[in-house]
């Protein structure tokens, strides 16, 4: 039977929200977008990794520290301060490794990048990718892929980004710079070899990804509930006809919508949290991508002209949903994963 109250963070995991939450400000995230965006390359990881962030979510026999709830309340105040330190990306590195069998602590002492493609590892794990996007790509010490060979098989490899055979593949500019997605090649004729590597049974690809889906999902909710406290705010403020638009019934109807929707999501969340059951964890991530994209969206509308400029934080929240939402796979492709799961277990 299912403890209910596990739904709910304890006061440990609220404590660590307050604690992340004032640190991961601290870091100015909007403000570094901005420089992003002209060019400059975010950072941040030292503060991370000298807060213990990186340990969160893992298993203590691993090292690590704390729940799975504990990594989505960290996760989610990342997500609301618009963090650009490649925690996220480690997130989603380290949840795999671990669900794959291959973690090993000292891949957390440095920032990790993570990607999905379709490729080919042979029986001695080395990998030929032709193409894949790796979050936190640049500065990251390895790459955590999950690599797809037809419809039987996956392999999950950890490989070096400066060992030989990887190479950068230019691509054109991103929606955020400050959440870096760079391209690379893996291999070409010989490979490329994995400092760690697991064959998965196809059928296990989604139980591995569980983890690194309630993890999008947290970011995301973060994101969205960001822009409604920022929608919210505005609408306090702005004035017209002598009335703060904020006591407009239209816009009280808008802002209480998204509130529903911010807090299904997260609701979601908590459930794949507590479950990791794939079928939980493909829900969370598509409701949350969509919420997060609609939210930021009502956002840049409620700001009116102002939202169109680039001085308004609500672009940077738009930019951050959008590129953060089809990470893992377009909502709609999500929820079809999902039915399928469920199909199959119905049966």
């Amino acid at each position: 039977m299912t403890d209910w109250q596990l739904l709910a963070p304890d006061e440990d995991s609220l404590a660590l929200a307050d604690t992340a939450r004032a640190q991961f400000r601290s870091l100015r995230g909007p403000a570094v977008m901005r420089a992003a965006l002209d060019g400059g390359v975010p950072g941040g990881w030292e503060t991370v990794a000298d807060g213990g962030y990186a340990d969160i979510g893992i298993p203590e026999e691993l090292g690590g520290i704390g729940r799975v709830i504990d990594l989505v309340v960290m996760l989610e105040e990342a997500g609301r301060a618009l963090l650009t330190a490649p925690l996220l990306a480690s997130a989603l590195a380290f949840r795999t490794q671990v669900a794959a069998g291959v973690h090993r602590e000292e891949f957390r002492r440095a920032p990790a990048g993570f990607g999905i493609a379709e490729g080919v590892v042979d029986e001695g794990g080395r990998c030929r990718v032709e193409r894949v996007h790796v979050l936190g790509g640049h500065g990251a010490a390895a790459f955590t892929l999950v690599v797809k060979g037809g419809t039987e098989r996956a392999c999950v490899v950890v490989v070096d980004p400066e060992g030989e055979g990887v190479e950068a593949v230019e691509q054109e500019t991103l929606v955020d710079p400050s959440r870096p997605l760079p391209a690379f090649r893996l291999g070409r004729e010989a490979g490329v070899a994995a400092a760690a590597w697991r064959e998965l049974a196809f059928g296990d690809l989604e139980r591995v990804l569980a983890g690194a889906r309630v993890c999008v999902a947290a970011d995301l909710v973060g994101t969205a509930a960001g822009a409604l406290d920022g929608a919210v705010e505005h609408v306090l403020q702005r004035k017209q006809f002598g009335r703060a638009i904020g006591a407009f019934q239209g816009v009280k109807h808008q802002l209480a919508d998204a509130y529903t929707a911010v807090e299904r999501a997260r609701s979601l969340v908590y459930g794949a949290a507590l479950s990791l059951d794939p079928r939980d964890c493909l829900l969370a991530n598509a409701v949350a991508a969509e919420t997060a994209v609609r939210v930021t969206s009502l956002f840049t509308q409620l700001m009116g002209a102002m939202g169109v400029t680039f001085e308004a934080d609500c672009h940077l929240f738009l930019r951050r949903a959008h590129q953060t939402a089809c990470l893992l796979g377009e909502p709609d492709a999500l929820y079809l994963a999902a039915a399928r799961i469920e199909r199959r277990i119905s049966r």
